[in-house]
C-alpha cells in the first residue's frame, strides 16, 4: 500500500469511527456555530497556536511510537520518528493558516472538524488527491451538525 493510501486510510479511520469530539456546546464555545466560524474568529497567533500544539501532539506520539519498536538500532528508530513526524507535521505555518483558511472560505466546509481541515490542507499542500476525503468530511461535519441542532432542541 502506497504511503498516500495508509494517509487515507488513517484520515477516514480518524473521521469515521473518533469518539465525538465536538458538541453543540465546543463549537459554540469556540466562537460561532460552525469549526469554520470557530477558526475565522481566532487571531493569527492563536491560530499559529494551535499548530505548534499539534505538532508538539504529534511529537510526542511519534516519540513514543518509534521507542516502542524492539530491538531497533538508534538509527532506525530516529528515521521512524522522522517519517512519522513529517506525516502529520512538516509544513510552514504561515502556508498551513492559509491553506486552511482557503477550505473554510467555502460555505460547503463549513462544519468540516478542524483537526479534519487541518489534515485536509496539509494533504493537499503536499499535492495529494483530496477531493473524496473533503466529501466524506462534509459527510461527517453533516452528521455533527444534525447532532447539534438535535441538542438544540433538547436543550429548549
Amino acid at each position: 500500500m502506497t504511503r498516500k493510501a495508509l494517509l487515507f486510510v488513517l484520515f477516514f479511520m480518524l473521521v469515521a469511527f473518533r469518539v465525538p469530539a465536538y458538541s453543540a456546546s465546543s463549537v459554540s464555545a469556540a466562537g460561532g456555530k460552525s469549526f469554520a466560524q470557530a477558526w475565522n474568529s481566532y487571531s493569527s497567533g492563536e491560530k499559529k497556536s494551535f499548530l505548534f500544539g499539534l505538532a508538539t501532539a504529534v511529537r510526542i506520539m511519534c516519540t513514543d511510537a518509534s521507542t516502542l519498536q524492539k530491538d531497533a538500532k538508534p538509527q532506525e528508530i530516529e528515521q521512524h520518528f522522522r517519517n512519522c513526524f513529517n506525516s502529520y507535521v512538516g509544513v510552514e505555518p504561515g502556508r498551513l493558516i492559509d491553506a486552511m483558511n482557503s477550505l473554510y472560505a467555502d460555505p460547503k466546509n463549513a462544519m468540516i472538524p478542524i483537526d479534519g481541515a487541518y489534515k485536509i490542507s496539509l494533504m493537499r499542500l503536499r499535492g495529494d488527491k483530496v477531493d473524496e476525503v473533503i466529501v466524506q468530511s462534509r459527510k461527517y461535519g453533516e452528521r455533527i451538525q444534525q447532532e447539534i441542532d438535535q441538542q438544540r432542541k433538547a436543550g429548549k
